[in-house]
């Protein structure tokens, strides 16, 4: 039974299939059926509901399960296709999903969904060109299509123009002001350039046509966890596992809310839950195995990194976390050993990374700055390694280096605000004239988060401009009140107003304990000076 016998249109969900492009798997959600096959189109709505549930949570073995079983109901289907397409995508098993996804656009060549599918693994296999070409066939067919403006947005977001991206969501949205997609789209974007204020207020508008849509919950959550308001973010999440009990992926953010407010036993509790409903859950077993260190319980921390292990045999995943482990025990031999294992059963640019650490530790920095830059050589895109390598080379005082990491970041993603804001801070330490508009540009794209804002007001204060700096320094302060490197400048910032009563508290807050940061010393004299 194909769709157009049954269904007068379509809504989309979104599926996020990758994090590096926020990419998404659209799946077809059967409404309004005819009365002459009423029946059947409910039973089918039943089941399509279920799986778009399942994939919404992240069930995706669950939801390749019934879509299977959906395809063997009416192989001639096209959406049962679609959804199994979706669940593969899930799974990261995408010559299965494109496979899927081919399948249903044989039976139905205008099927727009399955097209915008194929297009999102093209993103995901960087064949933007293929990627692009889907998309405009789809809108050359509907100029209004909300979904192939939403992959054209993915798309310069992979190219790293985050603004050409936000134009395109906003005609998505101005097309289909009611589209879920459209929003659903909007606020991921404003949550990736951390701008929380305006993820909230697009994600809070939606929710009123859609109280209880699981991703939406979820975007708000993190919405209103990034904008410091963590009590709302606790409701917004009850009530996405409230709606959702059997999702191991509500639990989870639960638990990440229980933690912002302060209550780890309750947080445990929904890890737990998390795990015991899905025992591979990575990113459940993280957060607890911190929570039970954290009690001093190493042993209950290895057990759940073993069982991590056993869940999943072929993975780096559980043998990494038992390297996370044994670092944080500072046992650097021994995590290298294991990040070894584990690099062996999945080379990753972060195992890199954490072999480094580990490797530093043990006087084998050579060695492992050897593996690292090799590593960068043969994946020149791996910005997340390369931003690391970044940092190290300024923690060691080369500071030409790291601008040249840096740098080499912004070519491939020149809208980073943060790498832009770091920049800015080393041209200043370099005296080069390219930190002020770095800083400038930096604060423009995201105002709102802290590490622009202190860049900005750092750089400001030191050329002379105390009274800007110190606005921007206080408002870094107020978003990141434990960050100690903007504690320090805004106390600097103070000092120089002339307000230094404020900056010996300022200081004296800061110094207080025994916590590292690269300024302390220069605390600790500016505060004996004061």
């Amino acid at each position: 039974m194909k769709p157009g016998k049954w269904m007068r249109h379509l809504t989309v969900v979104a599926i996020v299939a990758s994090a590096a492009t926020a990419s998404a798997i659209a799946v077809a959600v059967v409404i309004e059926p005819k009365s002459a096959i009423e029946a059947e189109t409910a039973r089918v709505k039943a089941e399509s509901d279920r799986i778009i549930y399942l994939l919404t949570m992240r069930e995706f073995d669950k939801a390749l399960e019934l879509a299977t079983k959906l395809i063997g109901t009416d192989p001639k289907d096209p959406n049962g296709y679609n959804l199994r397409g979706a669940a593969y995508a899930g799974k990261k098993d995408l010559p299965n999903a494109r496979k899927d996804f081919e399948e249903a656009i044989k039976l139905q060549p205008n099927y727009a969904q399955a097209l915008f599918n194929l297009a999102q693994l093209d993103i995901q296999q960087k064949d933007l060109a293929s990627a692009r070409n889907r998309y405009e066939a789809i809108l050359a067919k509907d100029p209004k299509n909300v979904e192939g403006m939403v992959g054209l947005a993915d798309i310069e977001t992979a190219n790293g123009r985050t603004q050409e991206a936000l134009g395109w969501l906003q005609k998505a949205k101005a097309a289909d002001p009611e589209s879920i997609t459209a929003r659903l789209a909007l606020g991921s974007h404003y949550l990736r350039q951390r701008d929380a204020a305006k993820a909230m207020a697009e994600l809070s508008d939606a929710q009123r046509s859609h109280p209880d849509d699981a991703r939406l919950l979820d975007l708000l959550g993190q919405a209103q966890s990034l904008n410091h308001q963590p009590v709302l973010a606790l409701a917004t999440y009850r009530r996405l596992v409230s709606t959702y009990p059997e999702s191991a992926a509500a639990h989870y953010r639960l638990a990440i809310a229980q933690l912002d407010n302060q209550d780890p036993s309750a947080a445990a509790e929904s890890l737990r839950t998390a795990v015991q409903l899905k025992p591979d859950y990575v990113e459940a077993v993280d957060r607890l195995v911190d929570l039970e260190l954290a009690q001093g319980r190493s042993d209950k921390a290895f057990r759940l990194a073993r069982d991590l292990q056993k869940a999943m045999p072929k993975s780096p995943a559980g043998l990494t976390l038992e390297g996370d482990i044994l670092l944080r025990q500072k046992r650097y031999a021994d995590a290298s050993k294991v990040y070894q294992r584990a690099f062996t059963l999945g080379p990753s640019g972060m195992l890199v990374v954490k072999l480094h650490a580990a490797e530093s530790r043990v006087g084998s920095r050579e060695k492992a700055d050897a593996r690292l830059t090799q590593w960068l050589r043969d994946h020149p895109d791996d910005v997340g390694a390369r931003q690391y390598w970044a940092m190290q080379n300024v923690k060691a005082g080369n500071h030409k280096l790291a601008i040249e990491q840096y740098q080499q970041v912004l070519q491939k993603a020149p809208d980073n605000a943060l790498v832009l804001s770091d920049l800015a801070l080393l041209y200043q330490r370099e005296k080069d004239p390219r930190a002020l508009s770095t800083a400038e540009r930096a604060y423009k794209l995201v105002p709102d988060a802290s590490e622009t804002a202190d860049a900005l007001g750092w750089i400001l204060v030191e050329r002379g401009d105390t009274a800007k700096g110190l606005e921007l320094l206080q408002k870094a302060a107020a978003a990141a009140p434990r960050d100690a490197q903007v504690r320090y400048h805004l106390a600097v910032a103070l000092a120089k107003s002339g307000d230094k009563r404020t900056a010996r508290k300022e200081l004296e807050s800061l110094l207080a304990g025994e916590r590292a940061f690269p300024e302390r010393e220069a605390a600790e004299r500016m505060l004996k000076q004061l």
